[in-house]
């Protein structure tokens, strides 16, 4: 039993489940903890493709805390550093768009509309596309999305453009998208898009694809965590969300393992498919309390209480899930039931 998670190069990130490949007693589960499309876009970042091998160094450490969801420290550290040229300032305004895109900060993506930044304007389209409830005004932005995407061949509004078609179910056309990036990032969210399509072969193959380049990078070892996950391994999952925790703390200096809340998130979903739930119900409230108002937080709660039989504390999440993301897939399914039953009574 290791009391201390080393700092080993392995694997991170939560996907959609396979129901068909898990075992009978998790399938609650994992039909309640989906990460929902729109998590995918608010915690996935990019970069434009790899020409300067000085990029990736400098700005190494900027891109392991965006993706462990260290993002208020990611914002920090992308307005103090120094891009030594116009490739690597590129990502860096970018990433720093995409850290105000899941703080939030939309008074700060507002401003980067009109910005000479590809990868900034994607952040502002995307933001419209998550939070508009003007059905025309998001079919405006998706197609902004998708023709800068286009003309610019940026790495971050491919990416962007890759997981907006994810939300929206082409799965294939995303994945394609991906294709042409050949960058680590890129290659990490194919993974994810296999994942939550449930094509968990296709999933293993691009993660192998990825093995050797940069295997001590927190987006590769995210992206092996969610296939060890996929797979039946909850136990090395949960060990390399520790070691990154410990790695990457939200405050920098801060002695504590607790990590972000994606990562928390991803310890509490480890020790879910042990059959732990007590013990994920203690990483899930110190993620609550960091992030009252967090869906993935919230609907991984109401599949512990479920779990444990704690109805008054499962209905106290559900309410606030529904508060705060009344189009999240578990609130939208859990209504079509009660629905039915209506109808019936009726």
């Amino acid at each position: 039993v290791r009391t201390k998670p080393s700092l080993r190069a392995k694997a991170v990130r939560i996907p959609t489940w396979k129901k068909e490949r898990a075992p009978a007693s998790w399938r609650m589960t994992f039909a309640q903890i989906s990460r929902g499309k729109q998590a995918v876009a608010s915690l996935l970042g990019g970069r434009r493709a790899r020409a300067c091998p000085m990029a990736d160094d400098e700005l190494q450490e900027v891109r392991d805390n965006f993706y462990v969801g260290n993002f208020q420290k990611a914002l920090q550290l992308c307005e103090s550093t120094s891009a030594s040229n116009d490739v690597a300032q590129s990502e860096l305004d970018a990433t720093l768009a995409r850290c105000c895109l899941a703080i939030p900060l939309f008074d700060r993506l507002k401003a980067m509309q009109n910005s000479e930044c590809p990868g900034q304007q994607a952040a502002a389209l995307m933001a419209v596309i998550m939070k508009s409830r003007n059905e025309q005004q998001k079919a405006a932005a998706k197609e902004k999305l998708a023709t800068l995407a286009s003309q610019s061949h940026d790495m971050s509004c491919s990416m962007l453009s890759a997981i907006c078609l994810g939300m929206d179910g082409s799965y294939k056309e995303a994945v394609q998208q991906t294709k042409a990036h050949p960058t680590m990032e890129m290659q990490a969210l194919c993974v994810f898009m296999c994942l939550s399509c449930n094509q968990v072969a296709m999933a293993e193959r691009q993660l192998a694809e990825m093995a050797g380049n940069n295997d001590d990078s927190a987006v590769f070892r995210l992206a092996t965590a969610a296939v060890k996950l996929a797979t039946g391994d909850p136990e090395e999952a949960y060990l390399t969300y520790c070691d990154l925790s410990t790695q990457f703390p939200p405050v920098e200096g801060e002695d504590s393992e607790t990590g972000s809340v994606l990562l928390q998130t991803g310890k509490a979903l480890a020790n879910m498919q042990r059959g732990m739930f007590s013990e994920a119900v203690e990483d899930l409230t110190r993620a609550l309390a960091a992030a009252p108002n967090d869906p993935d937080v919230l609907v991984n709660l109401c599949s512990c209480m479920t779990h444990l039989g704690k109805n008054d504390e499962f209905q106290q999440h559900y309410t606030k899930l529904e508060q705060v993301s009344p189009t999240h897939p578990f609130v939208v399914k859990t209504q079509s039931v009660k629905d039915v039953f209506a109808r019936f009574k009726a």
